[in-house]
């Protein structure tokens, strides 16, 4: 076949091992380019008269991407698209656009783009469907691990459209990091695939331990933690030291058990095993998945450029929008055709670029008007704007899909670096690297994060972005930028140094049609930010 694009040396041979297969999973690593296999993968299919249509399931903006940036990048053949957009659904003019799509033959390939949250509700169910049914179908799941509850509503649904075509899932988390999920994801390849229910994969991989719902009194059965673990390994070693060198007798495992809602045979697991470990029995599922499925890390793939870069867009909530439109218009209608600096145009951009990273940047006690009300803002600069922070929430489900830690999150504002520290360090070994960090802690900070002791490190460019050497993180994630481009490039080489063996992965957090997205591309086109101001209007700055 020939392709569009030359593969790397492990897409190439991902490529040759899948392409015959009904179903398969790529596990490869961010920034390794698992959407490249994909298409090309089907391509081929069509080409081979196995497929006439390719349906992609994704998340979130991620889903247009792939045919807006994906598949004109990537594939080799010609083809039809349609996203689907539940903002769209019911009016005349989208809905005769998918009627026309989905179920006529058509002499090119056709690829359908649905949104995985989509899945939760009964909207998007009729055209999936209907496009199932009426043609030959490839489905591709990005970002697979937001099926891994298989429990959950959308989890149940997707499981179904293993009843049509071919299949591939597509994930950057390995199978040791959520060997839970590992059951859904191949159970919407190929059903009944590790032959048993989930209850039972849960029981035979996992250390369960029964918990109970302080609210309600109800039982269930849950991963062991590793307070229960020690408990658990302490009391087993009281009883062995009485019992001296006859050692434990098998009425020992069964009353700690009982003492303790747990298995006996967890409980002999723990006394085998010694050191804390939620998962058991992993070589089995790596076993039984192998024949199936590929890996690729950065580290590996020797032919990757020095540095990727990506852009992963989110929406901003309603209210959002509607606090950022509102300063907006305000600094339009305040400022626009004024003779205004560098400087000036900096400082009030600054101010929409706040607002852009979720949170009120005004002093104590200032209103800002939204509409017909009148918020009062008693905080300075941390009041979040909404209920939910929309960019916090995507590096979080972008944290699932990697096993490269460590990573550097970078973000410019005080706000911002505190909330992510707050949120992440609920789940991660998190530091925090700023002008709030005190003078006689930065040094043991940084030698802790080298050594390992840290999965993520928090930071602002303008603090942390020169002189520090952190290139055993190879994955950037960029929540907010500042207007300084040398500031950019300075953070970016804290990964990127000499020595480094790996391709190193810049990832940036950006609300679409936005100053985020504007200052974003603006840094990444290397273009001078006091050129930009300087050339560019009020209103060219803010559209």
């Amino acid at each position: 076949m020939e392709f569009k694009t030359e593969p790397y040396a492990h897409q190439l041979a991902q490529f040759e091992k899948h392409k015959d297969m009904d179903f398969f999973a790529l596990f490869n690593e961010m920034g390794t380019g698992k959407s490249k296999v994909a298409i090309d993968i089907a391509s081929y299919k069509y080409e081979q008269g196995y497929i006439d249509a390719v349906l992609v399931i994704a998340p979130n903006h991620v889903h247009s991407q792939w045919i807006q940036e994906q598949f004109p990048t990537h594939c080799s053949i010609e083809y039809r698209s349609f996203i689907w957009s539940s903002s769209k659904k019911g009016t005349k003019v989208y809905t005769d656009m998918m009627d026309e799509f989905l179920t006529p033959k058509s002499k090119k390939l056709k690829v359908f783009a649905v949104n995985v949250e989509a899945f939760q509700s009964q909207g998007v169910i009729p055209f999936v469907a209907t496009y199932l049914k009426h043609n030959t179908v490839f489905t591709v799941l990005d970002e697979a691990t937001r099926i891994k509850t298989p429990t959950a509503k959308r989890s149940k649904t997707i499981h179904k459209i293993e009843k049509y075509g071919q299949r591939c899932i597509l994930t950057g988390t390995p199978v040791t990091k959520s060997p839970f999920g590992v059951w859904s994801m191949f159970e919407f390849l190929k059903h009944n695939f590790f032959e048993c229910n989930f209850f039972i994969f849960q029981a035979r991989h996992g250390v369960m331990i029964q918990g109970i719902n302080e609210r309600t009194g109800g039982r269930y059965k849950t991963l062991i933690d590793e307070k229960n673990w020690n408990m658990v390994l302490s009391k087993l070693n009281k009883i062995a030291d009485v019992r001296g060198e006859a050692g434990l007798m098998p009425q020992d495992y069964e009353d700690v058990a009982g003492a303790y809602s747990i298995t006996e045979k967890n409980v002999r697991f723990i006394w085998k095993q010694k050191q804390f470990k939620k998962f058991k029995r992993l070589d089995e599922i790596k076993e039984a998945i192998e024949p199936y499925t590929s890996y690729a890390t950065k580290k590996d793939c020797l032919d990757l450029p020095d540095k990727i870069y990506e852009i992963v867009y989110v929406e901003m909530s309603k209210e959002h929008k509607k606090v950022y439109n509102t300063l907006k218009s305000k600094l339009l209608v305040e400022y626009e055709g004024k003779d205004l600096t560098v400087v000036n145009k900096i400082a009030l951009t600054t101010r929409l670029m706040q607002i852009a990273g979720g949170y009120f940047p005004y002093s104590d006690q200032e209103e800002l008007a939204i509409g017909s009300n009148t918020i009062n803002i008693e905080k300075k600069g941390n009041l979040l704007i909404g209920k939910k922070n929309v960019k916090l929430e995507k590096i979080r489900e972008e944290l699932d899909e990697t096993s490269s830690f460590p990573i550097i999150i970078w973000a410019k504002f005080v706000s911002e670096l505190e909330a992510i520290y707050k949120e992440l360090s609920k789940d991660y070994k998190c530091t925090l690297y700023y002008g709030g960090t005190p003078d006689y802690k930065r040094k043991d900070i940084i030698e802790d994060f080298k050594a390992g002791k840290y999965e993520i490190f928090i930071g602002n460019p303008s603090v942390a972005g020169f002189g520090l050497n952190l290139q055993n993180a190879t994955t950037q994630f960029y929540y907010s930028n500042g207007f300084n481009v040398e500031e950019r490039l300075q953070a970016e080489d804290r990964s990127h140094r000499i020595g480094v063996k790996s391709a190193c992965l810049y990832k940036d957090i950006v609300f679409k049609n936005s100053i985020d997205e504007k200052v974003a591309l603006a840094i990444r086109s290397g273009r001078d930010l006091n050129n930009f101001f300087s050339t560019s209007s009020l209103r060219e700055i803010l559209s």
